[in-house]
């Protein structure tokens, strides 16, 4: 999950990170995300539901995909 600091400090080490004033971070332990959620110094940017599924459309490659079921179909139909 992406984390921006936000403060009045040009830059802040935390918690094994190193956060630059407005310029977002990947933090992928829990642990330390929830203990920068109860910092007011910090914005968590969460995971928006529109960009998971587009990135999901891109890895599945459904046309590939369709094709691969469209011949197995085929495939059955013949026997």
């Amino acid at each position: 999950m992406l984390v921006t600091y936000i403060g009045e400090n040009a830059s802040l080490q935390t918690y094994g990170f190193r956060f630059q004033k407005d310029k977002p971070v990947e933090v992928k332990d829990k642990k330390v995300l929830d203990k920068l959620k109860t910092l007011d110094d910090f914005k968590i940017h969460e995971p928006e539901k529109s960009s998971s599924q587009q990135k999901g459309s891109t890895n599945t490659s459904s046309s590939e995909g369709g094709a691969l079921d469209a011949d197995t179909g085929e495939g059955q139909a013949a026997e």
